[in-house]
């Protein structure tokens, strides 16, 4: 039987959990800054929360994003969940008003043929959201589909 899955994170093997960490941390960040123009575009409030997490690597400080109505209503939270995660390389919570979650997972494009892939859709490194887990179909994120994400969880009509 072919090596599947451990063949895409390969490269992370040898890093340290501190070295995991801080890739997630800088992946988180660069996210933020899209997601910080693309609400604005909207005319969303988002406002950042420091919070400590613990994962299986450690605990650390990370950012976490409320995103409001232009009156100050609460819609939607962006909630980082840690570096480690089953077929990804970290992991984010969108909560919404009604209680509904989704998320995203960093996944990275594979660098060698396999003979399985874990999702469909993983063309370049980036977040994705995983539409339909039965199907594994992943969606690269981008202003629309994140708009698509906060409705899906808030009921906001953009």
């Amino acid at each position: 039987m072919k090596k599947t899955m451990n063949i895409q994170f390969k490269d992370l093997e040898n890093k340290t959990a501190d070295d995991k960490i801080q890739l997630y941390l800088t992946r988180v960040e660069q996210l933020y800054r899209s997601i910080q123009q693309w609400l604005t575009d909207e005319n969303l409030i988002i406002e950042s929360h420091t919070v400590e997490t613990t994962e299986k690597l450690g605990t650390y400080k990370i950012i976490q994003l409320s995103i409001k109505t232009p009156t100050g209503k609460w819609i939607a939270l962006v909630k980082p969940n840690g570096a480690s995660v089953i077929g990804g390389e970290g992991i984010i919570e969108i909560e919404g008003l009604l209680a509904g979650k989704e998320y995203l997972l960093y996944m990275r494009k594979p660098h060698l043929k396999m003979d399985v892939s874990l999702y469909k859709g993983i063309n370049q490194d980036g977040w994705y959201w995983i539409e339909d887990t039965r199907r594994n179909l992943a969606h690269k994120l981008d202003k629309s589909l994140l708009l698509d994400i906060i409705t899906l969880v808030s009921d906001y009509e953009f």
